[in-house]
């Protein structure tokens, strides 16, 4: 018999739940504007207690509860998807039925075909739960789906460390895909493919020196400058060849931009007349 609810009204879900700002909020490093919504911790889940993890900082209500108990067989580490119809990614065992999460790999996509039928799972309970993957694990990757409203589902990743025999669980980053209904790769924080992408429009080019000249002293510095150089023309249709960095006098007329160009016409049409 199922136990899971379905998301409440957000009166009682307001109610019911309320996350500590401080651990999750003040933690965020994601972009507004990024598909890959991303966080880090790390927090710390005391034997004996739950922690539950508001993924898309709604406000509303856990889109997560991580465990961290002691029962009659010994310390238990596990995770529940409060909500229908979220799900988690792992298996059954077909001999005890008991349900348990996957401990994935950096670079697995999580989306509908992987989750199970499952919204509970054990991570480690000595030997009760014979099959578990995250009974000692430092990096451990677990994935699941939380629910928007009634049928939307958001893929996401969690990284923990867990200890089972010394009744340790630690939560230490984790990322949601906002689009619903996509998914998400493990490990994936959102962060940019080029360093010195300054501009955000996925390659790297003479703009992406205009942003670094504009803001140099804060946020950018001479190593964005070196970064920058070493991935000229990354990410465009048609690559530079090797070499073709612009050189120290070439950055003061980029930086110029068409004012430049405009000054070095007057200044050759003077010459010339």
């Amino acid at each position: 018999m199922s136990n899971q609810q379905m998301p409440p009204s957000r009166s009682k879900r307001r109610a019911a739940y309320s996350l500590a700002a401080s651990a999750v909020v003040a933690a965020s490093s994601s972009e507004s504007n990024a598909a890959v919504q991303y966080f880090t911790g790390p927090i710390d889940v005391p034997q004996g207690s739950s922690q539950p993890i508001d993924f898309n900082l709604d406000g509303d209500y856990p889109d997560i509860v991580l465990k961290n108990y002691v029962f009659g067989g010994g310390n238990y580490q596990g995770a529940t998807v409060p909500y229908a119809p979220g799900k988690i990614v792992g298996f059954v065992d077909s001999g005890s039925g008991l349900s348990y999460f996957s401990a994935l790999t950096s670079g697995t996509l999580i989306d509908a075909s992987s989750l199970g039928d499952q919204f509970v799972g054990s991570l480690a309970y000595g030997t009760v739960n014979p099959n578990a993957e995250f009974a000692s694990i430092t990096d451990g990757y677990l994935g699941f789906a939380f629910p928007i409203g009634p049928d939307d589902l958001y893929y996401a990743w969690m990284r923990i460390d867990v200890d089972n025999a010394a009744g340790t669980l630690t939560i230490k980053d984790w990322a949601f895909e906002d689009q619903t209904g996509v998914g998400i790769v493990v490990g994936d924080s959102g962060a940019p493919a080029y360093l010195s992408d300054f501009d955000e429009d996925s390659d790297v080019d003479g703009e992406d020196f205009l942003v670094w000249q504009r803001d140099f002293g804060m946020p950018y510095n001479g190593s964005n400058l070196a970064d920058w150089q070493l991935e000229y023309g990354s990410g465009s249709s048609s690559q530079p060849a090797v070499g073709s960095v612009p050189e120290p006098g070439t950055l003061g007329l980029l930086a110029a931009g068409a004012g430049g160009l405009a000054w070095m016409r007057r200044r050759r049409s003077q010459q010339g007349e």
